[in-house]
């Protein structure tokens, strides 16, 4: 299993595999999933033997940097790799010029990005089936989160 940084070619598959996902089990239409080159999308995925098993988004919106299309398949749950797959995403976001990463996030995923450093900045609010909690993470928290504030 490699995580790794999305090609332009994958961009097709990650988003179907997100759409599919997202439809099934959280009701999400499908035509809400693809981002739209204006939001300079940047991909980050899981992938075995050929075949797609995960992904995560970065992408502008709203002038400000967004992480989301957040998926694993779910026969990998439960084995790290959502945050292995987070961690990689987030490394790589932070060694650019960005300073500051917002989400919606589900509570599984709010778990993992507390870890990280992140914090709430709102409600949880409903969307589709379930709820999204908002949550910003800067770069300093996240490099606090892994060298316990020796940069």
């Amino acid at each position: 299993m490699q995580i790794r940084r999305g090609r332009e070619a994958d961009t097709e598959r990650l988003v179907a595999l997100a759409g599919q996902i997202f439809e099934t089990e959280q009701e999400i239409p499908r035509a809400l999933t693809p981002l739209p080159p204006e939001n300079r999308p940047q991909w980050w995925c899981v992938e075995e033997d050929g075949t797609l098993l995960g992904g995560v988004a970065l992408y502008w919106e709203d002038d400000a940097w967004h992480m989301g299309r957040f998926v694993i398949s779910p026969e990998l749950r439960g084995r790290h790799v959502g945050t292995a797959l987070l961690e990689t995403a987030l490394t790589d976001i932070f060694a650019q010029d960005i300073r500051e990463v917002t989400m919606e996030a589900r509570d599984t995923t709010v778990h993992i990005l507390k870890k990280f450093g992140a914090e709430t900045t709102g409600a949880p609010f409903s969307f589709y089936r379930g709820t999204v909690t908002p949550m910003r993470l800067t770069r300093e928290a996240f490099w606090n989160s892994h060298t316990g504030g020796q940069i």
